[in-house]
């Protein structure tokens, strides 16, 4: 499957995987919306290095599509990636309120 694919070849850290999550998000909302990685960064707030590192994978591995002339992405919304794309998301989810959870409890103990 296409997104385990781009996974497994992006940097398997947590910064990677929320600009990835913010990529998602935004072409999940844009389907079919043609956008440069220029837009991509501006609607997602990330810096060009991060969004240059995560499109081309996503384009490579099948979850985006390409077009090398108007140099731009997109998603079509294909049903199994979309249930692959919502797996992802609810693990990444799930990672960051345990992560929350931990930090609070943390801070509980050392009274900040």
């Amino acid at each position: 499957m296409s997104l385990s694919r781009a996974l497994s070849i992006l940097p398997d850290d947590e910064h990677t995987e929320r600009v990835l999550r913010d990529v998602l998000v935004l072409f999940g909302h844009h389907q079919k919306e043609w956008m440069s990685e220029g837009e991509v960064q501006a609607r997602t707030g990330r810096t060009r290095v991060d969004i240059h590192a995560v499109l081309p994978v996503l384009s490579t591995c099948y979850v985006l599509d390409f077009d090398s002339d108007k140099q731009s992405y997109r998603y079509s919304g294909d049903v199994v990636l979309g249930f692959e794309i919502d797996t992802f998301m609810r693990r990444a989810e799930h990672h960051q309120n345990h992560m929350r959870a931990n930090l609070a409890r943390f801070r509980e103990r050392q009274n900040y």
